[in-house]
């Protein structure tokens, strides 16, 4: 029997359990791609050099208490970085009502945790690193076939087929799009299987020549720019992993299959 006040509760927990985690994934978007530790030195003001006091590094609080400016130069403190911790702690709750067993509610919170991390590199050095792309693509395929997310092999199906969709796009367009994409599609597919990647990335696509068009109409965007694609994925991934089979479902009985 499930108590539904035990159900809001544990996810009332992943979801600040979450914020903590999208504290660490800005922490990993910084300083990842500038090859620097992410331990030492603590968290400080990227101008200033100020060492936040701990009460300065609560997530999403401390942005709304500070008014989003750093305490001692008074620089403006981007706003990506709230919305990052409030959504992995979202994605964190949500991780309550995927899995079916604990150990598939820890793989799939990771998942998402990962997938902040790359967003958060994207935006802030248009890159998804190898040294999360490549790992991930491992500890996801086994714990995907592991955990019965997916068997194994459709875990291993869908890994080739989100890298080999990616990379197929990335030659077709010449480059523009980037190979760090393919890689983070190695992890997603483990995840999703090949048709829900497929989903997810043509989602992605989507919400991107959505938002791309509404940029350039209000001038935000200019022609040929390059622009991060991962936040556009991670759109993709998220509506597939919530919503992917029912959409595959209505589109089946669209074409009349």
């Amino acid at each position: 029997m499930q108590y539904p006040a035990v159900t809001w509760l544990v996810a009332a927990l992943l979801f600040v359990y979450g914020l903590v985690f999208g504290s660490f994934a800005n922490v990993i978007a910084y300083r990842v791609p500038r090859r620097e530790s992410v331990v030492w030195p603590r968290s400080h003001c990227v101008h200033c050099h100020h060492t936040l006091a701990w009460w300065e590094l609560v997530p999403v609080l401390s942005w709304l208490a500070l008014r989003g400016r750093c305490r001692k130069c008074r620089t403006p403190i981007a706003v990506r970085y709230p919305l990052l911790e409030l959504l992995t702690g979202v994605l964190f709750a949500s991780a309550w009502w995927q899995g079916h067993t604990i150990a598939q509610v820890v793989v799939w919170a990771l998942f998402w945790l990962y997938i902040m991390m790359a967003v958060g590199t994207d935006l802030t050095a248009m890159i998804v690193p190898n040294v999360l792309s490549l790992p991930a693509a491992v500890i996801f395929l086994c714990a995907s076939g592991l955990t019965h997310i997916q068997s194994w092999p459709n875990a291993a199906m869908g890994l080739v087929v989100g890298f080999a969709m990616v990379l197929l796009v990335r030659l077709l367009s010449g480059g523009r799009m980037g190979l760090g994409d393919a890689k983070l599609y190695l992890a997603v597919g483990a995840m999703l299987g090949p048709w829900l990647s497929l989903l997810s990335f043509v989602l992605a696509a989507l919400f991107g020549s959505v938002i791309g068009l509404g940029l350039r109409l209000a001038g935000k965007l200019k022609a040929g720019q390059l622009v991060p694609f991962v936040p556009f994925i991670a759109l993709g991934v998220i509506v597939t992993a919530w919503y992917g089979h029912a959409l595959l479902r209505v589109y089946m009985q669209l074409v009349g299959w």
